[in-house]
């Protein structure tokens, strides 16, 4: 007897370990922000890969200027589509010479920094709302 269940085919993934920091022209929102910049990072990359999905295009690194506090610095390793990072491989570096983070960063760390800003914004405007004045 055939069983009518279709099985869900999982596609192959790779870990890669990555790192990310926040932009220098984004010091000092996060000093002021009033939640530790370590925090604010990490959960920048959280959303940042949360729907996100390599793609077949080598990017390279954005040259902006990184921030040099190191204390801030996200780590983690992120499960990345395997037949992408084969595809990036062939083109870009077929030796495998490169750490694979070179290889997917400049489609990664871009979004990281709009969602620090993103986090920013919305650290500023909770700010920004007058608290109810208690009752007498």
């Amino acid at each position: 007897m055939e069983s009518s269940t279709r099985q869900r085919r999982i596609p192959a993934t790779r870990k890669i370990d990555i790192r990310v920091n926040a932009l220098e022209r984004q010091e000092e929102a996060l000093i002021d922000c009033g939640v530790d910049p370590a925090h604010v990072i990490r959960a920048a990359l959280r959303r940042a890969v949360k729907n996100w999905r390599l793609g077949p295009d080598f990017i390279p690194p954005a040259e902006d200027q990184r921030t040099r506090i190191t204390d801030w610095r996200a780590r983690t390793s992120l499960a990345v589509d395997a037949g992408a990072v084969t595809t990036l491989l062939r083109a870009h570096d077929p030796l495998e010479v490169l750490s694979k983070w070179t290889l997917i960063r400049g489609q990664l760390e871009p979004r990281v920094w709009a969602e620090i800003d993103a986090i920013l914004a919305e650290i500023a405007a909770h700010a920004a709302v007058p608290h109810a004045a208690a009752v007498s």
